[in-house]
């Protein structure tokens, strides 16, 4: 494993801590405002608001570090997936036109099938 792979680890592990904190945020906030704890306590609340989402960021990064085992695995994760052959981008245009258009031929099978059968079923009922 590379110490670039530990690089990118670590910087996803930020990102996730940074996601968890603004969720941590909101949800403190979205209890804060149903509860009327933003109005009675406005002078403490968003410090507390504040603190709680740091704090809960902080503890997703100790959480996600602190298994030797989850931070190999991540690390196995990344290095396997320098491993892989990216298709290029004419490829990827490519495959993308293919699917396209077998889901348009889909839609329009499927669109003609329920035509005829609503049309069968609207004739057995009347």
């Amino acid at each position: 494993m590379d110490k670039d792979d530990s690089f990118w680890v670590n910087t996803v592990y930020i990102a996730l801590a940074v996601i968890a904190g603004y969720v941590g945020y909101q949800a403190i906030n979205t209890v804060g405002v149903q509860m009327s704890l933003i109005e009675r306590y406005d002078s403490w609340f968003p410090m507390v608001n504040n603190i709680g989402a740091v704090v809960f960021g902080a503890a997703i990064i100790l959480w996600f570090r602190s298994d030797k085992q989850r931070r190999d695995y991540h690390l196995a994760s990344v290095a396997e997936a320098r491993k892989v052959t990216w298709p290029s981008l004419p490829d990827t245009k490519r495959m993308t036109i293919v699917v396209v258009v077998v889901v348009a031929v889909f839609a329009v099978i499927l669109g003609v099938f329920d035509l005829v059968w609503s049309w069968a079923l609207k004739l057995i009922i009347t």
